[in-house]
């Protein structure tokens, strides 16, 4: 029996009336649901065998965020423009709904990450998850970093610049893009280490296999200067010379729910406006 959690972003135009219409749709077919606006979104991913996301690319990342102990298949509706993962419309929402009780839906499982932060400071071992990208960059006053990547356990480089992207290939179309990093077909398994305005020019964002282990540290130029890690831009930390970053493949991926009416290139074309 489907039990359908519904994840809305109350502050999209129309989202109630479109929750309105789905939970109406539901309650026609007898399906069970709960949804965000009744209860708290960890007790909706906890019940549900299938997740309806109405909202945009970043309320796919806040379930993302809270996806650490099971992965549920997500249909993500986008309430407005398309997005990279919101790739299905409202009007589209019902025909996919139906596609996917008739065990016809294709779900794609896209890598998410894993980072562990530890630090001589503060001994508590710091998690965090991410579908999009972990960044670590220059907070508030600090003036410069120098960031040391290493992979596999051997040092890839060390660089003075505003900090370091690391993204899997969903969020390669997100922040590692505008840094200069090559957009990654989601179904690749990839690390994308992208550095953030380098000193240096030969720099350029690196490719590497998912089952890597990629670890940074930073230095800074004062004592007692900081710098600023984040997750999908959802949860974030301060960092500074003596934390010791690891990012590695989660073992949970995100599972979507792909929209039977484009694919992943149309996608692309469509939000970059590509000619053909």
């Amino acid at each position: 029996m489907e039990k359908i959690g519904i994840v809305v972003n109350s502050k999209k135009p129309n989202a109630e009336k479109w929750l309105g219409e789905l939970q109406a749709w539901l309650a026609k077919r007898s399906i069970e649901m709960k949804d965000t606006v009744e209860s708290p979104i960890e007790d909706v991913i906890k019940e549900a065998s299938l997740l309806v996301c109405l909202g945009g690319d970043g309320t796919i990342l806040r379930i993302a965020n809270h996806m650490k102990e099971r992965s549920i298949p997500v249909l993500a509706v986008n309430i407005g423009s398309l997005g990279f993962l919101t790739e299905v419309k409202t009007e589209e929402m019902f025909d996919e709904l139906q596609t996917y009780f008739l065990n016809k839906s294709k779900i794609e499982e896209r890598l998410m990450l894993s980072c562990s932060v530890k630090s001589d400071n503060n001994r508590q071992e710091r998690r965090f998850q991410a579908l999009n990208d972990i960044v670590i960059s220059r907070e508030g006053l600090t003036r410069l970093l120098s960031v040391r990547v290493d992979v596999a356990g051997e040092t890839l480089t060390n660089f003075s610049g505003d900090g370091v992207i690391v993204a899997t290939p969903t969020g390669s179309t997100a922040y590692s893009l505008s840094a200069g990093g090559a957009i990654v077909h989601p179904k690749l398994e990839a690390i994308i280490v992208t550095p953030i305005c380098p000193h240096a020019l030969a720099l350029r964002s690196l490719v590497v296999r998912a089952d890597e282990r990629v670890s940074i540290q930073i230095h800074t130029e004062r004592d007692g200067e900081k710098a600023l890690l984040t997750s999908d831009g959802q949860e974030s930390m301060e960092v500074d010379q003596t934390s010791t970053i690891e990012i590695t493949k989660s073992t949970i991926p995100f599972r979507l729910v792909k929209s039977s009416r484009r694919s992943y290139v149309e996608t692309l074309r469509e939000n970059f406006k590509l000619p053909i």
